[in-house]
């Protein structure tokens, strides 16, 4: 239990009381009841509101994501709203969650960070129909547009090189093109230096199987050149010479 108790488990309950433990032990926490929401994001309004949450803290917290679920029917189980069909918020990008837990792995920092943001954006979606700091796409574009912030890259073809790399040992990594876009190899590449700060967010068996997850970029095929007709066929000074004097040729006889 030491392990909730230095992630500030208790001192999520006392902040939220009608807020209870349905399960602990010593791998996995799942606390449900009504939580209350009182926040504000700078230059917009205030908000309180209450939700009937199950929170689920997996063994592995915080390298694991936990699971958030409303258990009413306040919110909308459709994509505008960040809600998966078995009732559980789209709380992120993966990559982007993982980054904010590894800063700030306790349990009074999951809330702060990531679970108040998420349910004033869709407070304010529910009251104004309209997300107040913008909103992004479901599913893997909205991934994609996350990753090329996060990565500072370009395109989803970089973004892919980035979790490509991610997932190789950092001498095979060196090897590629850089996802930058400067024309080098990664290790000749000052960015092989930010891929080394991400290296520490997970294993490379975990950047494989998350490239999985996406469709490859589709190579665009190079257009053949249409071969000319014999009608079409360009002819030299040459040949123009050579036809004109066969021409005058046959015309003298």
């Amino acid at each position: 239990m030491s392990k909730w108790y230095e992630l500030k488990l208790q001192n999520f309950l006392s902040l939220h009381p009608r807020m209870r433990l349905t399960e602990l032990g010593e791998e996995r926490v799942v606390v449900e009841g009504e939580y209350y929401l009182n926040a504000q994001m700078d230059g917009y309004e205030a908000i309180q509101e209450t939700y009937k949450l199950r929170i689920i803290f997996p063994p592995h917290y915080p390298r694991a994501l936990p699971q958030v679920i409303e258990l009413g029917n306040r919110i909308p189980k459709n994509s505008d709203y960040h809600t998966n069909k078995d009732r559980t918020f789209c709380l992120g990008s993966e990559i982007r969650l993982k980054s904010i837990l590894l800063e700030h792995p306790s349990i009074l920092d999951f809330i702060k960070k990531i679970l108040d943001p998420f349910l004033y954006a869709v407070s304010y979606k529910l009251r104004y129909d309209f997300y107040p700091f913008g909103d992004l796409a479901h599913g893997e574009k909205g991934l994609i547009d996350d990753y090329q912030r996060i990565f500072k890259v370009a395109d989803k073809a970089s973004v892919l090189q980035v979790l490509r790399a991610l997932g190789k040992r950092k001498r095979v990594a060196n090897k590629l093109p850089c996802p930058c876009g400067c024309g080098q190899r990664i290790g000749k590449c000052d960015y092989r230096f930010n891929l080394q700060g991400w290296r520490r967010l997970e294993r490379r068996r975990w950047f494989r199987e998350h490239l999985s997850e996406f469709t490859p970029v589709k190579k665009e095929k190079k257009k053949k050149p249409k071969k000319q007709t014999d009608s079409k066929k360009k002819i030299s000074p040459n040949s123009r010479m050579a036809q004109g004097q066969g021409a005058l040729e046959a015309s003298s006889f």
